[in-house]
């Protein structure tokens, strides 16, 4: 099982609303890269939600319950997409200050790579920032 950072953009779709629905397409993963990762899902994989602005924080998790498939709304047939379920709500959001301030979480690639819609994340980062959204 691998584990990932994908971004939500709270004012079009929110880690509410994934939770409401209990199932997305995870979709409009544009760039060359975050399609490199996306390629890489496998059912089962663990993620973590992080709200872009203005909240910046990771907020919860969710699992990827499809193997990557073609964007039936892609034209070019290039881009993929995959299935998410939500999880569970941090019970508190973990902000990007603290992701950047943490010893443990300084070589995630998201915090290396500015804006990337999909990222790697360790094992031990991916449960350091769930223990970080604890109480």
């Amino acid at each position: 099982m691998s584990c990932w950072l994908l971004l939500a953009d709270p004012g079009s779709y929110d880690f509410d609303d994934l939770q409401r629905d209990g199932r997305a397409v995870w979709d409009g993963v544009k760039g060359g890269l975050a399609q490199k990762y996306l390629r890489g899902f496998k059912k089962g994989d663990r993620a973590l939600i992080y709200h872009t602005a203005p909240d910046k924080a990771v907020v919860g998790t969710a699992r990827v319950v499809t193997a990557p498939y073609a964007d039936p709304e892609d034209a070019t047939g290039k881009r993929m997409v995959v299935d998410v379920e939500p999880m569970t709500r941090l019970e508190n959001p973990v902000p990007l200050s603290a992701l950047k301030n943490s010893p443990k979480l300084g070589e995630m690639a998201f915090l290396k790579i500015q804006r990337i819609a999909v990222s790697p994340v360790s094992r031990a980062e991916f449960d350091a920032i769930v223990r970080l959204g604890r109480p």
